[in-house]
């Protein structure tokens, strides 16, 4: 297993407010903002977080900004330069990386590696995503060899219809109830009031949950994320030089990158079947992920004390706590139901963002929004939203489109 050969803390964190820029409903709070505004204005709270200036940044790496065709052309894909040149070139590395809802804990993943190599003291991860609203589409025509046209426009098959599949598996085999699914927008929405950067900051009942439209089978529209602008963006330096900068560095204990395994089950978004091997989870590529940064940190889900997750349905909040905690299918259920994964007052707080329930998915930046949390929560400065117990150890994992995923664990650094 690779060893770090400095140690790496973040010094810096910022974000802005997820939400539809603009929102013709309210142009006070959402006004009109391109990609990389959004990334300069998480860039500037992040500076501001650390106390020190853009010209102390040595290395920078982006999020690739997904839905490049329809609104950014070429600076959607080179991202870095793009939100580099509001902010001012000062000459540093720049890359830009895509790694689909994965990205922002891959990115992170890179500049980590570049302090820990030596390569630079001081880097920066930056994500900013501006949502197509409504059913993520296909970005081309091509009936050919663009595999996501043809599930998308030839089969019908959304995101939800994949996830409705996999949530009706799990009710057979784990024995998941209609109660269960709406019980986590119930559990996941507490912290959301709390959250200045939610775009949902409302609770919700379980007779809202019902009475919402059913999307598709078994999942309610309250039991799916929407799709969100927003923007986040983490500074990373050297241990050493972090302890000098600022008054509580958080840790990186680990960071990592998974793929799936062959034979796994599961249906990955874009494709239509899998190949099926005896003795092969489903969400491998998670499970690869997690027990990369268990392994790294020399850690064990006893562990942990907090997690942020993407609970993009409900379906997926049982499914990848299964994953980060090695359960069963069936426990992760039961775990809630007894309020042990309560975002604030629970056994092992899940969430205590609000989740993707409370925020909407803003696909790149949505793992860097996932630190952003933690990094609050460690420090302690969470203000209503902050867990009861003593938080020393976090973990963030986020899935991303076609099998990647990406893990990290953070602790306290001071």
């Amino acid at each position: 297993m690779y060893e770090m050969e400095r140690d790496v803390a973040i010094i810096g964190v910022g974000m802005v407010r997820w939400g539809r820029y603009p929102d013709p409903k309210r142009p006070d709070e959402y006004p009109e903002r391109t990609m990389p505004e959004l990334a300069v204005e998480a860039i500037t709270n992040a500076l501001k977080d650390a106390k020190i200036s853009w010209r102390q940044i040595e290395a920078m790496v982006s999020g690739v900004y997904l839905w490049v065709n329809q609104q950014a052309g070429i600076h959607g894909t080179l991202s870095g330069t793009a939100i580099a040149n509001l902010m001012g070139y000062t000459g540093i590395p720049i890359v830009s990386v895509a790694n689909a809802c994965a990205t922002g804990q891959s990115i992170l993943r890179e500049a980590v590696l570049a302090v820990a190599s030596g390569e630079c003291d001081i880097a920066l991860a930056v994500a900013a995503d501006k949502s197509a609203f409504g059913f993520f589409r296909p970005q081309s025509t091509d009936g050919k060899s663009d595999i996501d046209y043809m599930r998308f426009v030839m089969c019908g098959e959304t995101n939800p219809a994949y996830w409705a599949m996999e949530c009706r598996r799990r009710m057979y085999e784990a024995g998941t109830t209609e109660e269960d699914l709406a019980l986590v927008k119930v559990v996941t929405s507490k912290p959301a009031p709390f959250n200045p950067y939610a775009r949902y900051r409302k609770t919700f009942t379980m007779e809202e949950v019902f009475k919402s439209p059913m999307v598709c089978e078994p999942l309610r529209l309250l039991e799916i994320c929407a799709t969100s602008d927003g923007a986040a963006a983490v500074i990373v330096a050297e241990y050493e030089k972090a302890k000098k900068i600022c008054k509580k560095p958080v840790y990186i204990n680990a960071v990592a990158v998974g793929t799936p395994t062959f034979g796994d089950p599961t249906v990955r978004l874009t494709y239509l079947s899998s190949n099926i091997r005896p003795g092969v989870p489903t969400l491998s590529e998670s499970r690869n992920a997690v027990q990369k940064v268990y392994k790294m940190a020399g850690m064990t889900p006893d562990n942990i004390d907090v997690i942020e997750l993407p609970d993009n349905s409900s379906w997926h909040y049982f499914a990848y706590l299964d994953c980060i905690l090695n359960l069963d299918p069936g426990e992760s259920e039961k775990l809630l139901r007894k309020g042990e994964t309560d975002p604030i007052t629970g056994r092992i707080p899940v969430c205590p963002s609000g989740g993707l329930g409370a925020f909407g998915e803003a696909v790149v930046a949505q793992g860097l929004a996932q630190v952003c949390e933690l990094v609050w929560q460690l420090r302690g400065e969470a203000g209503e939203r902050q867990v009861k117990k003593d938080v020393k150890v976090a973990l963030a994992q986020t899935y991303g489109y076609a099998g990647n995923n990406a893990a990290c664990i953070v602790s306290k650094g001071w």
